[in-house]
């Protein structure tokens, strides 16, 4: 009798397990928050980078995409500085960059960036 017990008890665990599980990889919302909680200065493993370059780093409203679905900060950096060159902007010494890290959508078909590092 115990035994059955046992095997129920494990069988509904393993059941509530799986509902988290899939909870947890289809909502945006509980990914957001591990990655603040364990990533908060970086992108997560299954986040993806934005690189944006400002040719004038006084004027933010003048932008170029340098890359999208970069892997991270590394790529999101020489993606703008490969940018910057062909602006005859090797050393950024007029332009400035971000880096849009994991990008997640609203409910009003909007989103937002999780973590934005300006350079």
């Amino acid at each position: 009798m115990k035994h059955q017990m046992r095997g129920r008890m494990l069988r509904r665990f393993f059941a509530v397990a799986i509902i988290a599980g899939l909870a947890f990889a289809t909502l945006n919302g509980p990914r957001e928050w591990l990655a603040n909680l364990i990533w908060p200065e970086g992108p997560a493993p299954w986040e993806k980078v934005t690189a944006v370059y400002f040719p004038n780093k006084n004027d933010k409203t003048a932008f170029r995409f340098a890359g999208e679905d970069l892997g991270s900060l590394d790529q999101c950096r020489d993606a703008v500085m490969e940018l910057a060159a062909t602006n005859n902007d090797p050393d950024l010494k007029h332009g400035s960059y971000d880096c849009a890290v994991g990008f997640y959508a609203d409910d009003d078909h909007t989103g937002h960036y999780r973590l934005t590092l300006s350079h």
